[in-house]
């Protein structure tokens, strides 16, 4: 998976667009981003600062830490149901 596709994952499940930053940082989202050592950082931005920090080694393990994280976020909300 890649941002692009990314992108279009989260909009299926219900994600806005201006909750996330993909491929860059904004202030209050959730960030995707390849870092100066070439690792790639997934994290929530808020006042400069990077939490919940996850490093890993390729764009699409980075991919599949967000989406995993904010399709489980998603479900505890009720916002998706699985399936029976």
């Amino acid at each position: 998976m890649i941002l692009d596709e990314l992108a279009e994952a989260l909009e299926l499940i219900g994600i806005r667009h201006e909750v996330v930053a993909l491929g860059s940082h904004a202030e209050m989202t959730w960030c995707v981003e390849q870092a100066g050592d070439g690792a790639w950082e997934v994290y929530w931005r808020e006042r400069g600062s990077k939490i919940e920090l996850v490093r890993v080694g390729s764009e699409s393990a980075a991919c599949a830490q967000l989406l995993g994280r904010l399709t489980y976020s998603q479900l505890l909300a009720g916002a998706i149901c699985r399936r029976s």
